[in-house]
């Protein structure tokens, strides 16, 4: 948290008139069967658009401009929600490396946007419209230009391919809609502020097929831009090695919703091998040193100074508060908001600025937003703080909800902290609910604010030697060394030559 203001199915009558008997469908079935069909190639008429990469038609419920529109929406909601990496050097690389990559895609002329995500989850991801995005997380385990490029050509591939919308054609189509998943279910959804098709399009996972295409069009755009094509096949491998996990602000990492193909290593590099015979005496560029020089000062890993967990409490230095958080309950910490789901992810709190100026004006906007019954509510001090308390239930599509409710005046902030079930669960939450809201107080312990985070820091070998060795007077643990070697793509008695730039871990 930044300090920052159904299925399709037929249901046919059981009785009634005589079924014809050659057909054996009722006459009113026959009727119906034929508007459907009728309907269905009506909207295939005008729904048919070529694709860009393939040059074939297909069926598309999302025009070019409909594309536009959500991208331009989605971005917002990530923005918002995960927030923007603040370098504004390494932002503008990352645009120049992508638009070099637009140039020779098959979408050049459109506006493609290309930021850097304030997160240190291993991902990498596009929105259709145009917009690209890369973590720095992800940024941290690259080595080069080349593999930079690879991976921002898949992801422009994707974009130019169309297949997110390819994959939110196919959601309506069938009417199922679009879910975040086990660890987001609709009802947190509903006070964490997700659009319906927006941010969701982040949790859609691309096909096996898409990935094959997107690896191809990585291959081919970086090519044509003048990198090293197979270098696109060194980020696989790190990924690999590194199994990433999602992150503590909840956003999904790449094999999460990048589906691994088979063979992907082997057929990205016979694609760039292809791509060079093809084209004799094209240029190459790896550029290792200009891009590592690029990441130094990089923040790496969680960002204590957003927020941080230690032991059972949540601080956030800048801010300047805490919290108890109960024992078994994940905090999922973005940019706008602190999401805490208990352990059987039936249970919730959440703690978001308000955009209201007093704690009354705030809680009667989210009873009347929410159309939500208020079983009590009384103003009182809680910690220092002036706080309206609610104790409410609503009604939703998953059920009938109850929960707390605590709006706090801190400064010139509002902050809402809510928490809620099912009502069916609410007895068996509502003690450790009630404990954490409550516990809501100002942070004063310096040890606690002062905090720094991890950095990557670029060095440069002195001798030639192994990789364990050039580590050695940094004193790092066992496993620190194991993430620094993967962070270079290499083994800890792999040889590195005198002058070779690294990448270590430092504060």
């Amino acid at each position: 948290m930044k300090n920052r203001n159904k299925k399709i199915y037929s249901s046919w009558p059981a009785g009634g008139q005589a079924h014809n008997q050659k057909s054996g469908r009722h006459p009113g079935q026959r009727l119906a069967l034929a508007c459907f069909l009728g309907a269905l190639l009506i909207i295939a008429s005008l729904s048919c658009a070529v694709n860009p990469v393939t040059q074939k038609r297909e069926f598309m419920l999302l025009s070019p401009s409909d594309e536009l529109s959500l991208g331009q929406q989605t971005n917002t909601e990530i923005i918002g929600m995960y927030g923007v990496y603040q370098d504004a050097a390494l932002n503008e690389y990352i645009s120049t490396v992508g638009q070099k990559l637009v140039s020779v895609s098959h979408q050049p002329d459109l506006p493609f946007n290309f930021q850097i995500m304030d997160s240190p989850v291993v991902n990498a991801f596009a929105v259709p419209g145009g917009y690209v995005y890369v973590t720095r997380g992800i940024l941290a385990y690259l080595n080069d230009e080349a593999e930079l490029a690879g991976t921002m050509g898949h992801e422009i591939g994707h974009v130019a391919a169309r297949h997110s919308a390819q994959l939110y054609t196919r959601a309506q189509a069938a009417q199922i809609g679009l879910s975040i998943g086990a660890a987001m279910s609709k009802t947190v959804q509903k006070f964490a502020g997700l659009a319906e098709a927006g941010l969701n399009v982040l949790f859609l996972s691309f096909s096996r097929d898409h990935e094959r295409q997107a690896d191809d069009l990585g291959v081919l755009y970086s090519s044509k831009a003048g990198y090293e094509g197979d270098h696109l096949a060194n980020m696989f491998v790190t990924l690999e090695k590194l199994n990433p996990s999602s992150g503590k602000d909840g956003l999904p990492t790449w094999l999460s919703t990048h589906p691994n193909p088979p063979n992907r290593i082997e057929a990205v590099k016979k694609a760039a091998a292809d791509w060079k015979a093809a084209n004799p005496g094209a240029v190459a560029a790896v550029n290792r040193d200009q891009y590592l020089r690029k990441l130094d000062g990089l923040v790496f890993g969680d960002d204590p100074r957003q927020g941080y967990v230690d032991g059972q409490v949540f601080y956030h230095p800048g801010l300047k508060f805490q919290f108890p958080v109960p024992a078994g309950w994940k905090v999922n910490n973005t940019a706008s908001q602190v999401q805490i789901i208990s352990a059987k992810e039936d249970a919730a709190m959440i703690l978001t600025l308000a955009s209201e100026k007093t704690p009354d004006e705030a809680a009667q906007v989210f009873v009347d937003s929410n159309k939500a019954s208020v079983l009590s509510s009384e103003l009182k001090t809680v910690n220092g703080f002036e706080t309206r308390k609610l104790k409410f239930a609503l009604k939703t599509e998953e059920g009938n909800l109850a929960g707390l409710a605590n709006f706090i005046k801190k400064d010139d902030r509002v902050m809402m902290f809510l928490g809620y079930s099912l009502e069916s669960q609410f007895n068996s939450y509502s003690e450790a609910i009630s404990a954490t809201l409550n516990g809501f107080k100002a942070l004063a312990d310096q040890t606690k604010i002062n905090v720094k985070p991890e950095r990557i820091k670029i060095i440069k070998a002195d001798r030639t030697d192994s990789l364990a060795n050039i580590l050695k007077p940094y004193s790092f643990n066992a496993d620190k060394q194991k993430q620094i070697a993967i962070m270079n793509a290499m083994e800890l008695s792999d040889k590195v030559g005198a002058g070779t730039l690294l990448k270590i871990i430092t504060k």
